[in-house]
């Protein structure tokens, strides 16, 4: 940095960082204050139009189920996965990349030889919010429990519908991509998206004690009140998982004051299904494990009214 002037200051970039991003004179490099007070220098042609971010696996050096490679690199935002092997990938190996690029939104098997198999991903991860990716796994879960209070006073089997964890999981794996794999990022923007993935991975454990209520719910018979209590207990949850995510989209006090005042509420009607029958014990379990992880979940998301710039 050098002085012009009694009032100006110029400063000199490297060479190579010129001629690397190809910066002609009089084209704009944006200046950004770190949270370390640190400058960061950025080509806006660059910021504009970032480059595709690709990357070459070594299957047999890495040793992991292709599953669990393809989603954690969705995950962390790369637009071209190229898997390679010293041998040929056979059936089981090629059965499940298409099975897993199923599952991830905007991806799709581009190339297939005998050892190497490439996928690439169309999803413009920037253009999808995280407020909308947030309220659509509200709304799946929201409507599985609501089944699940209806299947309680009908008292007939209910049909568990299959497609709803796999859609629950590929609105997930969207979601991880937009929050992990954001090419640019503030550090409150990096908070607050740590928290929505928080509440994304509250809404995936709930669908799975939902799924076990439905198994329990089939095998014991309830009494008009027990099956008041648990339909309670059920709009109470479904009450909370919407603060839990409302509150961070929309941060206020008042909602997040509820969203704990509803937990102390389920508590006490659930000791009146403990004083029950021992065969709803088991319901009792779960719904107790469903209240406490609303609770810890509650106090993420709580958090996220003192992140500066989110009211």
């Amino acid at each position: 940095m050098q002085k012009l002037g009694s009032s100006s200051l110029f400063i000199t970039l490297p060479k190579k960082w010129i001629n690397k991003w190809n910066i002609k004179p009089g084209d704009k490099v944006i200046m950004e204050l770190e949270s370390s007070g640190s400058l960061r220098l950025t080509a806006e042609k660059v910021k504009v139009s970032p480059a595709k971010k690709s990357i070459r696996v070594d299957v047999d050096s890495t040793k992991q189920q292709l599953h669990r490679t393809i989603s954690c690199l969705y995950s962390l935002g790369y637009d071209e996965i190229v898997l390679e092997s010293k041998k040929s990938f056979g059936q089981k190996e090629f059965e499940e990349v298409m099975s897993s690029v199923k599952q991830m939104v905007g991806m799709e098997v581009t190339e297939i030889g005998d050892s190497l198999i490439r996928i690439d991903c169309l999803l413009d991860s920037e253009k999808v919010g995280v407020e909308s990716l947030l309220r659509r796994m509200l709304n799946i879960v929201a409507k599985q429990i609501d089944d699940l209070s209806s299947f309680v006073v009908q008292e007939k089997k209910r049909t568990t519908e299959k497609g709803t964890l796999e859609e629950l999981k590929r609105v997930h794996y969207m979601l991880s991509r937009r929050i992990i794999g954001k090419r640019e990022d503030k550090e409150n923007g990096f908070t607050l998206g740590y928290l929505a993935l928080l509440a994304a991975q509250t809404l995936m454990t709930v669908t799975h004690y939902v799924e076990k209520l439905e198994e329990l719910l089939s095998e014991v018979e309830l009494s008009e009140d027990e099956s008041h209590i648990v339909r309670g207990l059920l709009q109470k949850v479904n009450d909370v998982l919407d603060e839990v995510v409302m509150s961070l989209i929309f941060p206020s006090y008042k909602r997040i004051n509820n969203g704990f005042t509803m937990i102390v509420q389920s508590r006490e009607e659930l000791k009146e299904l403990k004083n029950s029958r021992p065969e709803v014990m088991s319901l009792h379990y779960v719904l107790d494990s469903m209240l406490d992880l609303l609770e810890k979940a509650m106090e993420n998301s709580s958090c996220g009214v003192f992140i500066e710039g989110s009211q």
